[in-house]
């Protein structure tokens, strides 16, 4: 009989969890009730909510620049158009995982499609900016619910066999959602007005909802995930929500306000002391927001790590973009979207077959080749100017998409494959996290970097000035400082290459058997 970990059933009788001879539960291949019919009912199902949320953001993204001009924003204002439904999306993600666990995940997806819905509608009708963000916060924290579930959901009713190719198509949905996007927003936007964007929102939104209702079923969609037992970890909650607060606004503050100003050294020193914090009682807590033992297995831990260093070198290019389309080159809202196409096409297509590619020939080369890209990408990025030809630009867009496609996919199926299966709530939703923290951060980084060169020239961060005069010294100073990101943000690509090499380092026997014990726990 091999040796290895055996759980006690109900009726006294002992079964194995685990035998250190044989390969570890998340690399076999689990038998699931669900049918293949099934599966890819509810893969549909799930994306027109990934869909949604993908469609949302990236529409919104090609609209800021009207919605400024509407508005009266500054630059550093503007962003927080986009920092606030991100910002909300990271603070409750890890809270919205484990609801899902206790509350059951098809209850979680349909709440979150309707409190999209309704955060839109507040957006649609906002008269002023406080109002607009308050829509995109409920927006937020409807889209923290299905990004959530929708990953569990995917990740539980595909063998593991099948990860990948499911994780690769859902990167072609959200490559999909990111087109669309750019796109359809900018008609709406010149057609109608940038409101027509979250009505547009609403309505597949609704449909999704509608949707669910009718396809998915909580004992399929759960797989042979055990129901979580236990309350809500309102501690943890409240100290990851405050600590990721506190550091975006010290982030997108630090102009405002002198990076040596006491409000800005405080909220970085408030943040370290919440994390530090939050680590300690999550360590401890009899009902953790998240399980710290799963950061004991090396690629998880050095996957997630890569993955926060290639989004926040990701972050800027749909921030900036749509700014110096429209306000630099002079080019309209649908124009833009148009020139954007390319990354998120290609991010698409290439992003369902890296998925597939790595269930057969692992992660980390197709990492590497996209990060790599991407690299090439930031630095072309950093020379665009007024003059700039348009076949460079989409050239730029069209292989920095790739490099998007290559390493995505594979580096979720990378940390997804590395926990157990009773894990895939929580370990999704952190990887959400880590997606928004990383935007949200590089959003802010790149909104203050901008204004600061600005500032520093003598020029307003107002953006009526740059439209008016792009190649005046506004303009010249927004095109000095967006150089200024791409080339800071190549330190963050390098680093995400060197996480994707420790990744697939063979996993020790003593990590083998700390994973082993961490799925023997949630299991009990």
């Amino acid at each position: 009989m091999s040796s290895g970990i055996f759980i006690v059933e109900s009726n006294g009788s002992f079964r194995p969890a685990i035998t250190f001879d044989q390969e570890l539960p998340e690399t076999t291949s689990v038998t699931l009730t669900t049918s293949n019919r099934y599966r890819w009912l509810a893969f549909t199902t799930v994306a027109v909510g990934q869909f949604t949320t993908v469609i949302g953001n990236s529409g919104t993204a090609v609209a800021l620049p009207r919605i400024a001009d509407d508005l009266e924003l500054d630059l550093a204002v503007a962003s927080w158009v986009m920092v606030a439904m991100a910002l909300t999306i990271s603070a409750v993600l890890l809270p919205m995982g484990r609801l899902s666990d206790v509350m059951g995940r098809k209850r979680v997806y349909i709440a979150g499609l309707l409190v999209m819905a309704s955060g839109v509608t507040v957006s649609a009708t906002s008269q002023n900016l406080p109002i607009l963000l308050i829509g995109r916060v409920i927006e937020g924290f409807g889209a923290a619910m299905v990004m959530t579930v929708a990953i569990a959901i995917i990740t539980s009713v595909f063998p593991a066999s099948e990860r990948g190719k499911a994780l690769g198509m859902n990167m072609f949905v959200i490559g999909l959602g990111a087109v669309s996007g750019p796109v359809v927003g900018g008609v709406l936007v010149d057609v109608f007005s940038w409101r027509a964007i979250f009505i547009a929102t609403g309505v597949v939104t609704i449909f999704g909802s509608g949707l669910a209702i009718i396809v998915l079923n909580e004992a399929k969609v759960r797989g042979d995930t055990p129901k979580a037992q236990g309350s809500l970890d309102w501690p943890g909650i409240f100290m990851s929500s405050a600590g990721l607060a506190i550091l975006i606004l010290s982030l997108t503050n630090g102009n405002r306000f002198g990076w040596d100003s006491p409000y800005v050294i405080g909220g970085f020193v408030a943040f370290v002391l919440l994390l530090a914090w939050f680590l300690r009682w999550e360590a401890r807590a009899v009902s953790p927001m998240i399980d710290l033992t799963i950061f004991r297995v090396s690629q998880f831990s050095w996957a997630v790590s890569g993955r926060f260093f290639g989004f926040l070198m990701n972050g800027p290019t749909n921030f900036l973009m749509p700014f110096y389309l429209q306000e630099i080159t002079g080019r309209s809202a649908s124009q833009a979207g148009l020139v954007s196409t390319p990354l998120p096409i290609m991010m698409a297509i290439i992003g369902a077959l890296a998925g597939r590619w790595s269930d057969r020939f692992g992660f980390r080369n197709f990492m590497l080749v996209g990060l790599g890209l991407q690299l090439g990408t930031l630095a072309t990025f950093s020379t665009f100017n007024h003059s700039t030809p348009l076949a460079v630009i989409l050239l730029t867009m069209f292989v920095h998409g790739v490099g998007s496609g290559l390493w995505m996919a594979p580096n979720m199926s990378a940390a997804v494959g590395a926990v157990s299966r009773s894990a895939y709530g929580v370990a999704a939703a952190f990887l959400n996290l880590v997606r928004n923290t990383a935007n949200v951060t590089a959003i802010a980084v790149a909104a203050a970097i901008v204004a600061g060169v600005m500032i520093s020239r003598g020029v307003s961060s107002d953006l009526d000035a740059v439209s008016e005069d792009p190649s005046g010294p506004a303009g010249d100073a927004f095109v000095s400082g967006m150089h200024i990101v791409f080339r800071i943000l190549i330190a963050s690509g390098v680093l995400a290459m060197f996480a994707a090499i420790m990744a697939q380092r063979k996993r020790s026997q003593t990590e083998k058997t700390q994973h082993a014990c961490a799925s023997v726990r949630k299991s009990d």
